[in-house]
């Protein structure tokens, strides 16, 4: 089976920290590694049958590439007038195009909002299949709601722990947000558009979801919050919060619901749903996501007789600090997305050497025979094993190559 593969390096985040790195592109020269060619390149995917499709055009300001005439255009009301403007929708609509073309499409992209256009094109092709997307934040409020419950939060110096994030991770406008499409409002409007049915998304791994701290407060601007979530479920879109992953663990949560899912099925994976855990390149780390091998495993379930994977997508790649070191530690973003496409298309995995020689003895040695205790902690911390007593025990289900 060959997989199209295609970039799109469109990124009109409207944040300082965004913004201040593509100044530092011009100013600094501080470029960054271009994410497609890079898993394109990585050892985790070679083998994989696929056609390069090569890269989407994009803005140059609104790409990760910004020249020197970008400068006039780098600032928060311009990239703000751009979001509630509806631009992302242009964006969209070239994504739908491009893919017209593509039998089995794989987008490495940077924006979430890119996923519509895969999505309305394949609505045309296929009568039915389901959209599974992996978020730690739920990519279906639009952006006059959010903007209230930002303005709620602020002004109540709220922390992060009954909204599953912080004011801080969104620009926050006091005569309120446009209603556009964007990227985290795309599953809103692709519903109410006609384009999915609520019905045929699941969307596992969002903190975000309202606790019932949430839902007792008594403003309407959180209520709106509140309601419009448990609105997007009513209509019946599945969505597995992280507390049900953590009581079920991530691999029994999604059987639980695999019944449901089409056997045609489109995977839309943000980098964020390893956040901080497994990772540190992904535009939003404001949230702790799932280990390195909880994510494999979540995964392996969609490799299986009963599914037909349409199309895949990874997104929201953080260009400026993926594949860098921190101290001391190597960023393992680009290894995980490579591998995120190989679990999906070989059902198996690429460990280096020094790992998988750890592997193939762990479960027949203790504490004190292993000799590299440092490639027992890290791969402890990537979550491929646990300590049971004085042995281990592999927490990995799929093959490693």
């Amino acid at each position: 089976m060959t997989w199209d593969a295609y970039g799109v390096l469109f990124d009109p985040d409207e944040g300082m920290d965004s913004i201040n790195n593509k100044i530092n592109v011009i100013i600094k020269g501080e470029k960054p590694k271009n994410p497609y060619r890079e898993i394109l390149s990585s050892k985790e995917i070679q083998g994989i049958k696929l056609r390069d499709y090569g890269e989407l055009p994009v803005e140059s300001w609104l790409s990760i590439y910004p020249t020197e005439d970008d400068l006039i255009m780098l600032n928060q009301a311009n990239f703000e007038a751009f979001l509630d403007f509806d631009g992302c929708r242009e964006y969209r609509n070239s994504v739908r195009n491009f893919v017209k073309d593509l039998n089995r499409p794989l987008m490495i992209a940077i924006d979430h909002c890119l996923t519509g256009g895969v999505i309305e094109e394949l609505s045309n092709r296929f009568k039915e299949f389901t959209l599974v997307v992996f978020d730690s934040h739920f990519d279906g409020i639009p952006s006059s709601i959010r903007n209230g419950l930002i303005g709620y939060m602020i002004e109540n110096n709220s922390e992060n722990k009954i909204f599953g994030f912080t004011p801080r991770d969104y620009v926050y406008n006091p005569f309120g947000r446009r209603n556009s499409y964007n990227s985290g409002s795309f599953l809103y409007h692709l519903v109410n558009e006609g384009i999915i049915k609520a019905s045929s998304i699941l969307v596992f791994g969002v903190i975000d979801y309202p606790s019932e701290g949430l839902s007792r407060i008594n403003d309407i601007r959180v209520r709106e919050y509140v309601e419009f979530y448990k609105g997007m479920e009513k209509e019946g879109m599945r969505i597995l919060s992280r507390r049900i992953i953590e009581h079920l663990g991530p691999e029994e949560a999604l059987r639980r619901v695999s019944s449901y899912l089409s056997n045609k099925i489109y995977v839309s994976v943000d980098l964020d749903i390893g956040a901080r855990t497994a990772l540190l390149g992904s535009r939003f780390i404001n949230v702790e996501g799932l280990k390195e091998a909880e994510i494999y495993n979540s995964l392996l379930i969609f490799y299986n007789p009963r599914f037909d994977i349409i199309g895949l997508d990874i997104t929201e790649i953080d260009p400026w600090r993926a594949g860098r070191k921190y101290n001391g530690i190597q960023d393992r973003s680009y290894n995980i997305c490579g591998n995120i496409v190989r679990v999906l298309t070989r059902g198996e995995i690429y460990l280096d050497e020094k790992y998988t020689s750890l592997l193939t003895k762990i479960d027949r040695v203790t504490i004190k025979e292993l000799q590299n205790k440092q490639i027992l902690n890290e791969l402890m911390k990537m979550g491929f094993i646990e300590q049971v007593g004085k042995y281990f025990k592999i927490r990995y289900y799929g093959k490693i190559v």
